[in-house]
This record gives C-alpha cells, structure tokens and sequence, in this order.
C-alpha cells in the first residue's frame, strides 16, 4: 500500500475517524509528524502527517486516549538553544565537581538516555546527590529563550476541549517544567507533569518509564497512549510498546539530517 502524506492542523490526527468501520476498531500504526516551528517560539501551524500500515488515527469512540507530550525541543523549539545551556551546565558539574573526561557527560546521555541515569548505572553519582546535580544542570535563563506562545495555547485548548486528557512527560525535572510551561503560557493545559523523579530515575529508553507515565495517569491499555517527542530513539520504545507515536521536528540535533 503506497503511503498518502496530507497537510492538517497539529490537533486533527486526534480526532474521531468519521468511517463508521474505522470507529469499531483500531489497527495499530506508525505515524512520523513534520513540524515546522520557527525560533523565538513562533508555534506550530501545520503538520505533514505519513501514515503507514493501514492503520488509523485513533478513534475517540468508546474510551478516550491520553496524550504524552514531551518538553524541552518539542513544545517549544529554539535551535537546541535551551538543550545545549543544560548540556553546558552538566558539563560543567561532571568535569568540575565529578572529575569525569570532558565529553564523557554527553557519551552517557546517549547511551542511556540522561546522563543522571548514566551516572546511577555506573555508580559516579549516589541518589543522595540527585538533588544538587538536578538544581545545578536546570539552572539556566529560560526567560531569555523561551516566550509566551499563544498559537501553541490555541492549538493544545482545542485538543484538551476535545477531551483528550494530556500529560507533560519529561526527562527533565518537575521545577524545569514548570518554569518552561509558565513562560509558555500552558501551565493550565495538562494535567500533572511526569518528570525524571516521577518514574523512579527510568528514561525514555526503557520500557519501564513508559509503563510508570500509565501507572500514574491511570491509563491500563497501551493502545489508549499517544506520545509525541522530538527523539526517534524514544519513539521506537513507545512504538514497540504499542503506544500511538508523533514524531515532533523534522532535523536531528546530534546529525543535522532530515528525520523524516
């Protein structure tokens, strides 16, 4: 079957598919999202959806699905501007404070998903330090990089209306959420935010964070998730465990090449 690529609003693939077959029941499915975010917070406007595997968007007839948003490069995107002041301040605890080989902080994020995860593995840091490590590393000027967006706050209104309930689900902290989303004016969009502490130090390349976001948002069936973030690496293990994926951005940080 040859994939069909439209153009909708941000919020459309959410709602009910119109075809009374397709709202008896849901095939899981692959599905990569385009979005096409300017610098300084200018939001979201389209989205070019690729739908692969027959499958369909998924139904709001009987239960209703809850939607897992990450943060940092997905509800706000600035060039990596924010991501890479925190990648600074990591650096600079490691090196400075943990005695670690310049790089090394970085080498453990992309092996384990955060370097605080990292660093627990391998035993640098005790979770007694846990605290200064996530207060140092988050302490950034985000009032210089991040805006009050409110396309973006027209754009998650018209879901939630909708009746999707939606968490923030990050591997940050739960103060460098809220401070994020207080900029951005959506404090009042989602329901709780999951956070780094939330599920227990797991990242989002292990299933055990996934299934510790449902625990706490009361959701039992995989297929009633929708999870939308920026890395393909935390797609797959959503994907391979049967959550509905969205794939926001379109280059990624680390190579510059077009993801989808």
């Amino acid at each position: 079957m040859s994939q069909r690529t439209t153009k909708t609003p941000i919020a459309t693939p959410l709602k009910t598919n119109k075809n009374k077959k397709n709202e008896r029941r849901i095939k899981r499915r692959t599905r990569s999202a385009r979005i096409s975010s300017s610098t300084n917070n200018k939001s979201v406007i389209k989205v070019a959806m690729t739908t692969s595997g027959g499958g369909d968007t998924p139904s709001r007839a009987g239960k209703t699905h809850t939607i897992f948003w990450d943060l940092d490069d997905c509800l706000y995107k600035n060039d990596w501007t924010v991501a890479n002041l925190l990648t600074e301040r990591i650096e600079e605890f490691t090196v400075g404070k943990l005695g670690l080989q310049p790089g090394y902080a970085y080498d453990l994020y992309k092996k384990y998903g955060t370097c605080l995860k990292g660093m627990m593995v391998e035993k640098i840091l005790d979770e007694k330090s846990v605290d200064e490590y996530l207060l140092w590393a988050h302490d950034v000027p985000l009032e210089k990089h991040i805006g009050r967006d409110e396309k973006l706050r027209d754009m998650l209104a018209k879901v939630k209306a909708e009746g999707f309930p939606m968490y923030i689900f990050t591997a940050s902290a739960r103060h460098h959420a809220e401070k994020c989303l207080k900029l951005l004016g959506i404090s009042d969009m989602f329901i709780d935010i999951i956070d780094v502490r939330a599920v227990e130090w797991a990242t989002k390349h292990d299933e055990e964070a996934y299934e510790r976001a449902m625990a706490i948002a009361g959701v039992k069936e995989r297929e009633r998730c929708v999870f939308i973030d920026d890395s393909t690496s935390n797609i797959k293990i959503a994907k391979k465990m049967g959550w509905h994926t969205v794939l926001c951005g379109t280059k990624g940080r680390d190579c510059g090449s077009v993801l989808v």
